[in-house]
């Protein structure tokens, strides 16, 4: 839960290549001359002519494949994930990962031009504009300096002069439900126009239910949203959205596994937890879920003004995130305790704030000139507190130890628990000076150098308060065995005169825990282009990136030195080709290196040992170590059309990260104690380390029909993972699988309506997507506890989608 902490305060590979948008439902198949226009660069440029990695999805492509997730975004992009919901806050750009709780987003989250907290802009997709996906480094034209890329999202704005709107809604398999729509209200022509949208959805989450709860997953959302575009003159702009969201989740830790196999000699028997389950199952074995309300506010505004051929303009962010309830984790997602449902709440302290603000100056971009420029200014600054409550349960908590089996007794002794409370103060102020020079050294050849200073503060305070506590010893049992470590010590008051107890904790605060971290660096990008013709165009780039971590106050008592990860430095080569052969073809392919440098890398799972209980934990998704690595990689995509009315495309991509030596945190037979807290494996040079599968593929088609008034339609999603060989932290390599998804319907050729049926996962197919080991909550408990918990995808899901729209849409 606390990864969810972080993001909801905090916010803080790369390839460059074009892949060009899926274009469906053309009405020829002249693939070359359909202009895409995109704004990789800050100004509206062909997709074709911009010598930078960029792919353009618009709203009414992710209508025609009734997405409305976010996750499912990446269905149209090999090598990327977003994973949107409460238990899976994910961005992934070629295998480089962000979670919350990672610091600096190694792949900022935009919405409309602002560089907000991604899990508070991966939530829902509704009257969106478009949304572009760059790749490689982006760190001197545009907002937040980024390593893997960037992503946008731009709501529909405002019409000033047509009167319009439409209403959607779908129905699916386990009760899912989305509904959405929009008006367009012109209040004054061509000077003011407001859009009102709003988004309903309800579904069962991940489908994950328990085997010991009768309470189903459910996920509920609304989101309302109004924007105004004010233009009073051809030179002078502003837009403004405001947007609300509520939304509440529980769900259950979806679990896989034999059960536990027992432990005769203490009568604990085979499978008490559960039994064995699969991933086809999908089933958790909590006895209670998680809950997760997510409120969040998101004002944007973006200024323009053109005087003398320059432009300045402003762009200002600002997030509320609001938690009117607690919400907490479940800790025991093995079942360890059967009949007891141990949580982690968790409260904002007052509201977190988050502001951005960024002020450019840059000129407008004209035919025939030589120089063009783009100076500016950006800040980021956030921060808030937290509170975590938490319960540390000691020998004796759940019945005599080495006597009681688990689930004998289900309350916890309060004498041999010890309650948490954990307050967090997070802040982070990001300040940076960019620019960036492009010369157009002839009509066919660009030459682009940027450079920015970056100032970062990340100021963390963080107060741990303890109850008293004591732990229980058998006294039939040798100290060396985990018996009574001295005759001197009392009778235990709960267990009579065969134990002994000591004293573990005092009630009281311990040592405050603070940092104040403070980073300066300088990084630049220099982009070299040339058109061989109209067809053709290739570029090289260089970049360099710079990204801080953040202390990982996820795993509570942490070895000291393990706190807080090193900066990440990274440098980026690319040479890329775009073409377009044919008027129905369009085929563009890169090759590509990152040298990383201390890469900020997530080892979740990994055991240590608690300096605040005593106990073995696990190192949550926020704990980061650095390695040094390399990616090397490939991308190619074909879009063509062979004959009228049909379009086809092939996205496929492969990147390689190795590491390139090192000692990391691990999972070994060492036994840990508080001089080998945790243990280190080495990590030899060439060891492959990607977060997803080298190769990825995705294959899309649409083929349009005419009768009359009413086109009918079909249209296919083919998504290909290849062999993961570092699947996650398991030992066991993740297999190759193919995801398919099918629509057909109606609508009329005006656009004006659309009915529509879709089957997403046609063939059922469940695959592992993460799996990762459990801590055990229960001491002296003997028995392996016989389960991973893990993420899978969804299964099938087939549905109905209706549309209809008028005027302005």
């Amino acid at each position: 839960m606390i990864k969810s902490v972080k993001a909801a305060l905090l916010t803080g590979v790369a390839l460059q290549v074009a892949i060009p948008s899926i274009a469906f439902a053309q009405s020829d198949s002249d693939v070359a001359s359909k202009e895409i226009l995109v704004t990789a660069r800050r100004e509206a440029e062909n997709l074709q002519d911009v010598p930078v990695s960029v792919q353009v999805v618009s709203g009414a492509e992710l209508q025609k494949l009734s997405i409305a997730t976010v996750n499912e975004i990446a269905k149209l992009s090999p090598g990327l994930t977003l994973g949107g919901n409460a238990s899976n806050e994910t961005v992934i750009v070629r295998g480089v990962r962000w979670t919350p709780g990672a610091g600096t987003p190694a792949t900022p989250i935009y919405l409309n031009e602002i560089s907000f907290d991604p899990a508070n802009v991966l939530q829902t997709v509704f009257d969106v504009g478009q949304v572009e996906i760059l790749r490689g480094p982006q760190g001197t034209s545009r907002g937040a300096a980024s390593i893997s890329g960037a992503i946008t999202f731009t709501t529909r704005r405002p019409d000033l002069q047509e009167f319009g709107g439409y209403a959607q809604g779908s129905y699916g398999s386990d009760n899912r439900v989305n509904l959405q729509g929009a008006i367009n209200i012109p209040v004054v022509a061509n000077v003011l126009a407001l859009r009102f949208a709003a988004n309903y959805e309800r579904n069962e989450f991940d489908r994950v239910h328990s085997l010991n709860s009768n309470v189903d997953p459910r996920l509920k959302g609304t989101t309302l949203r109004l924007s105004a575009l004010f233009k009073p003159t051809d030179t002078f702009s502003v837009d403004v959205m405001f947007q609300r969201s509520r939304q509440t989740a529980r769900y259950f830790s979806q679990v896989v596994g034999t059960g536990s196999p027992g432990f005769a000699a203490l009568g604990i028997p085979a499978n008490f937890n559960g039994p064995a389950l699969s991933v086809q199952d999908q089933m958790s074995v909590q006895d209670g879920p998680a809950y997760y309300p997510k409120d969040t506010d998101l004002l944007t505004l973006n200024a323009s003004w053109e005087i003398l051929g320059q432009r300045l303009s402003y762009n200002f962010g600002r997030q509320f995130s609001y938690n009117a309830d607690r919400y907490w984790s479940e800790t025991d997602p093995a079942n360890v305790l059967p009949g007891f449902s141990p949580k982690q709440p968790v409260q904002n302290l007052g509201m977190p704030k988050f502001n951005i603000h960024e002020i450019r100056l840059s000129s407008i971009r004209k035919t025939g000139r030589f120089f063009d420029y783009d100076i500016g200014y950006y800040r980021k600054s956030s921060g808030g507190a937290i509170e975590i409550r938490g319960q540390a349960f000691l020998p004796g908590a759940f019945g005599a130890p080495f006597v009681s089996a688990p689930g004998a007794v289900r309350s916890p002794v309060s004498r041999y628990t010890i309650d948490t409370v954990t307050d967090f103060g997070l802040a982070q102020t990001y300040e940076s000076i960019y620019g960036n020079v492009q010369l157009h050294i002839d009509d066919k050849t660009e030459l682009s150098a940027g450079v920015r200073q970056i100032w970062d503060k990340v100021p963390i305070s963080l107060q741990t308060s303890l109850s008293t506590s004591f732990v229980t010893f058998p006294r039939f049992l040798p100290a060396a065995s985990g018996g009574c470590p001295s005759p001197l010590l009392p009778d235990s008051p709960v267990y009579g005169a065969a134990y002994c107890d000591a004293q573990a904790t005092t009630a009281g605060p311990l040592p405050a825990d603070a940092h104040n971290d403070k980073h300066t660096a300088t990084i630049y990008n220099i982009s070299l282009s040339r058109k061989f013709s109209d067809d053709v165009m290739v570029y090289a780039t260089v970049g360099s990136s710079f990204r801080t971590g953040l202390p990982s106050l996820g795993g509570q008592g942490l070895p000291a030195n393990l706190v807080t990860a090193l900066p990440e430095k990274a440098t980026s080569y690319e040479l890329g080709v775009k073409t377009t052969p044919a008027r129905s073809v369009r085929f563009n392919a890169a090759i590509f290196q990152i040298d990383y440098k201390d890469q900020l890398t997530q080892f979740q799972g990994v055991e240590y040992l608690d300096r605040v209980t005593g106990q073995s934990s696990r190192t949550s998704l926020s704990f980061y170590t650095n390695v040094d690595s390399r990616i090397r990689g490939v991308e190619a995509e074909l879009a063509f059309s062979p004959v009228k009315n049909l379009n086809l495309s092939a996205n496929v991509a492969y990147s390689k990260t190795q590491a390139l030596g090192s000692l990391v945190p691990c999972n070994a037979a060492t036994p840990l104690t508080a001089a080998n807290p945790i243990n280190y494996c080495p990590l030899p040079k060439g060891t492959k380390i990607n977060s997803s599968a080298p190769f990825q593929a995705v294959f899309n088609g649409d083929y349009t029909v005419p009768f009359g008034s009413v086109d009918g339609y079909f249209r296919f999603n083919l998504n290909y993972q290849g062999n993961n060989p570092n699947f996650s932290t398991s030992t066991v390599a993740a297999k190759a699988y193919t995801l398919v998804d099918l629509f057909a319907g109606v609508n009329g050729n005006d656009g004006a309506w659309d009915v529509g049926f879709y089957a997403k996962n046609v063939f059922n197919k469940r695959v592992l997507l993460t799996s990762l080991p459990i801590s055990n909550p229960y001491p002296l408990f003997a028995a392996p506890l016989g389960y991973e918990t893990v993420s899978s995808n969804l299964p099938r899901e087939i549905g109905v989608t209706v549309r209809w729209s008028f005027g302005s849409r």
